[in-house]
């Protein structure tokens, strides 16, 4: 198991804790420096929204849509949900401007979508999500724009956008919106079946979206589960959705509470099918679908009574709890260097322990339920991320719930064996950098380790008497005139009752050593505040922890009881409505639906009767003609008509009034804002009137000290008088030297005179050299303008030049080529000539042999007779 250690993450753990107080300050500022940022950005969208609202123009719109850009990629979504100050009034009125916005915007417009894109980078912080749906209504403006729009991919990112908002979404009434969000989701289910082959992975998608939004907005909300069962026939839905997988078995599970009972057998398999699901998502550290599965199984003990009988009787959760460590140390081995895979895999392995948790708490007293086989692997998985930053608290939690619930007592033993993963923890708890949510579960561990035989001489040798100092520091340290919530926040009420409930835990083993520090910090107000918060917290595990210190005898029963009185008070306006009420909706589901199927059956019948038997009795009197038959269909299709208008009547205004509820509440959410800001400035005030009043008992202190300073002046003044006597002879002295220090004054003076004369000369003479010199530069300037134009002539000349130079050498190579040709015709004619010579040799040749042979030929004839 050594290879599921995660070095870089707790080597990055370790630094941080070890670091000195510089380098928080330095977080701190950056942190402070990045809000004051996004407040820039929230003003600078407001005025662009504003002037877009005015003129509705392309240029304004364009400034518009960067400003959007610059608010999804510039602030991170953790400075969307500021605690209080006047940044929260700002967000608040950006998030209600947001709205108007995407109100305002036409359906194919871009810069919808990039409101689009910067919700669901608000809607990453968790905070900042449950205000888009509770505080600032956004998911009524998202679901008439999933109605309108009609590409794909859009509608894809919507449904996305829908998934993530509607998880865990309260609705206690049954707003305009929800018929339309219900019949949108209900036609992409039932699209798909119509779909082609080559849409059938797009429109898949889109059913499955669909459905997982049908389950977040049923799951725990009677409203919509009452509506959404009015209007789809069940049996039909139940067969259609049956291929979806984990999240068909998620809305037949809410639908099986009042409709169709699953048998244990399919819910086993639901079972089988979570555990696999888990599986993938521990593939891709897929923290929100993970989120989803484990939060609907822990759900069941308060939700779905079948399902939480399933569970009981489930038999194969060590090996499938097996599986998923086999996956997650598989998966380890692959590369998560960045720190959004690290942040990632610890928020995963946080949801994984806290399942495990709720398992071993269902195997209490349940002989079916067991993962004593891998309780060592168990261990060894949640030493290794005891300090990590996202799962350090839950895996603390895990080995608390091993030593509770184990068997055996294996993991005291293991502890016992090899204490140093528990002694990092109490150095850890005793740093003010550790936060105070892991302190707490610190706290719980060693009182779960106080209870074990093999562990407990070694917390009472480990812990000492300063290390209760060190954890109550900061509700110690408060003024006790003003607690209030905003003074002692809740971690910090936890951890001083885990550790008070530590420390009575110690007084009642070694009463000698911690009994007085118990009896002396119970009578500390700060602490009797944080017990009766502990009483009022609605947590079970702290209210246990108070009623188990309340047990302590000298406890300050009157001191909590008044306090837990003057809290009640204050914050009786606020007290939320029990849960109760809403088990009781669930319960009598079926009945309404019930008498709501039966009443309208009986009117209508009732009144299709009444007609049959008025047609009927017409029929006999052979009247159905007549006049009265005619005023009854008359008067039916007005009564008809009216009840058609007076309903349209109604769902107009059902709409008006939820747009003005939507107005009223984000109107209220910035009044709030702004209250809040002022109470903090309130709070300011105070601390500042305190800072002054400390001040001016220091200044008292000062004004005192003035006055035996001013007694040893005056003692010093009567004997500086002397001295100043001596003084004003000296100064007589001086006066005399300054009568002779005049008459030179005088004389300098009248040369200072003569010099000023002579300075006038020399400006004369300046002012005339300084003509010439102008003049000068004229003329310089004329000849540079010449000088320029000559060498621009001379550059002329020289390109001209070189023009000719390249002529010329043509003209050379011409003439060179034209002698070689002359060269070689004279030749050609030289041969020519000696031909012609040779030729005209043989014609004299021939003429010569002709001649010859005419005077042979004439000497052979005969003489002709006379």
């Amino acid at each position: 198991m050594s290879t599921l250690r995660n070095n870089s993450g707790n080597s990055n753990i370790n630094s941080n804790n070890n670091g000195d107080s510089s380098t928080t300050l330095t977080a701190a500022q950056l942190q402070d420096a990045a809000l004051a940022q996004a407040v820039s950005y929230v003003r600078e969208f407001s005025a662009h929204a504003t002037a877009y609202k005015q003129h509705k123009s392309e240029e304004s719109r364009i400034h518009l849509q960067r400003s959007i850009a610059l608010l999804s990629t510039k602030v991170p979504s953790h400075c969307y949900a500021p605690e209080s100050g006047s940044a929260k009034l700002e967000l608040a009125k950006f998030f209600v401007e947001l709205h108007a916005v995407m109100s305002a915007l036409d359906g194919d417009c871009e810069t919808l979508w990039s409101c689009v894109t910067l919700l669901q980078h608000c809607s990453r912080n968790q905070t900042t999500r449950l205000a888009i749906v509770q505080q600032y209504c956004f998911v009524p403006l998202l679901s008439y724009m999933l109605v309108k729009t009609k590409r794909p991919e859009r509608k894809q990112r919507l449904l996305l956008l829908l998934q993530e908002l509607t998880y865990g979404i309260h609705i206690s009434w049954e707003e305009p919106y929800l018929v339309v969000l219900l019949e949108q989701l209900l036609a992409l289910l039932h699209s798909m079946e119509e779909q082609d082959a080559n849409d059938s992975d797009l429109g898949n998608s889109h059913a499955q979206l669909a459905l997982s939004i049908l389950v977040n907005l049923c799951y725990k909300n009677f409203v919509v589960l009452f509506l959404f069962l009015r209007s789809v026939n069940i049996s039909s839905f139940s067969h259609s959705i049956q291929h979806y997988g984990l999240v068909a078995y998620k809305m037949l599970i809410i639908l099986s509470e009042d409709v169709h009972a699953l048998e244990q057998r399919e819910l086993h398999t639901f079972l089988r099918t979570g555990f696999a699901g888990i599986e993938d998502c521990l593939k891709q550290w897929h923290v929100p679908q993970l989120r989803h599965i484990t939060d609907f199984l822990m759900d069941a003990p308060s939700s779905h009574g079948g399902l939480q009988r399933a569970m009981l009787s489930y038999a194969h959760y060590c090996e499938d709890v097996e599986r998923l460590l086999n996956q997650i140390e598989q998966r380890l081995h692959m590369d998560d260097s960045t720190e959004d895979t690290r942040k990632q895999q610890q928020c995963c392995l946080a949801l994984i322990f806290r399942l495990i948790g709720h398992i071993l708490d269902l195997s209490l007293d349940n002989n079916v339920i067991s993962l004593d086989a891998i309780t060592p692997r168990l261990y060894e998985i949640c030493c290794e991320w005891l300090e990590a930053d996202h799962c350090g608290v839950e895996a603390i939690d895990l080995l608390s719930a091993l030593l509770r619930l184990g068997k055996r007592g294996v993991v005291s033993q293991l502890i016992a064996r090899e204490p140093s993963s528990v002694l990092k923890l109490l150095q850890s708890a005793e740093r003010s950098d550790t936060r105070a949510a892991q302190v707490t579960a610190i706290l719980r561990l060693l009182l779960a380790l106080l209870r074990e035989s093999k562990t407990e001489k070694l917390v009472l040798s480990k812990v000492s008497e300063s290390f209760f100092d060190k954890i109550l520091t900061a509700p110690l340290s408060l003024v006790p005139q003003q607690l209030s919530a905003h003074t002692l926040a809740q971690p910090e009420v936890d951890k001083a009752i885990y550790c008070l409930l530590l420390l009575i835990s110690f007084a009642s083993i070694a009463k000698k050593a911690y009994f007085e520090k118990c009896c002396a910090l119970l009578e500390l107000p700060q602490l009797q505040y944080a017990l009766a918060r502990a009483m009022l917290s609605g947590n079970e595990q702290l209210v246990a922890a108070a009623l188990q210190i309340a047990q302590f005898e000298h406890f300050p029963k009157a001191a909590v009881a008044k306090f837990v009185a003057s809290i009640s008070s204050s914050s009786e306006r606020k007290a939320p409505a029990p849960d109760s009420a809403q088990s009781l909706q669930y319960g009598n589901l079926s009945s309404i639906l019930r008498s709501h199927r039966t009443y309208s059956d009986k009117e209508l019948g009732q009144r299709v009767s009444s007609l049959i038997d008025s047609i009927s009795q017409t029929l006999q009197r052979n009247e159905l003609h007549s006049a009265p038959l005619s005023q009854l269909i008359e008067l039916y299709s007005h009564r008809i008509e009216s009840l058609n208008c007076a309903m349209h009547g109604l769902q107009q205004r059902l709409e008006q009034a939820s747009a003005q509820l939507c107005s009223s509440t984000q109107l209220n959410n910035v009044q709030n804002a702004e209250l809040e800001r002022f109470q903090t400035n309130n709070f300011e005030l105070l601390i500042s009137q305190e800072r002054l009043q400390t001040q001016c008992k220091d200044l008292k202190a000062q004004a005192d000290q003035l006055k035996a300073n001013l007694k040893d002046l005056l003692k010093r003044w009567s004997e500086t008088t002397e001295q100043l006597q001596a003084n004003e002879r000296r100064l007589a002295v001086r006066q005399s030297e300054l009568a002779g220090l005049q008459q030179e004054c005088e004389q300098l003076r009248s040369q200072l005179s003569a010099k000023c004369e002579e300075l006038l000369k020399l400006e004369t003479i300046s002012k005339e050299s300084s003509t010439r010199i102008d003049k000068l530069k004229k003329t310089i300037v004329a000849y540079e303008q010449d000088i320029k134009e000559k060498l621009r002539t001379i550059e002329e000349r020289t390109a001209e030049f070189t023009k000719t130079h390249k002529a010329l050498e043509e003209q050379r190579e011409a003439r060179k080529k034209s002698e070689d040709l002359v060269s070689v015709l004279e030749t050609q004619l030289q041969e020519k000539k000696d031909q012609i010579e040779h030729l005209e040799a043989e014609l004299k040749e021939t003429e010569d042999m002709r001649k010859t042979i005419m005077s042979l030929m004439e000497s052979k004839k005969p003489k002709r007779k006379a």
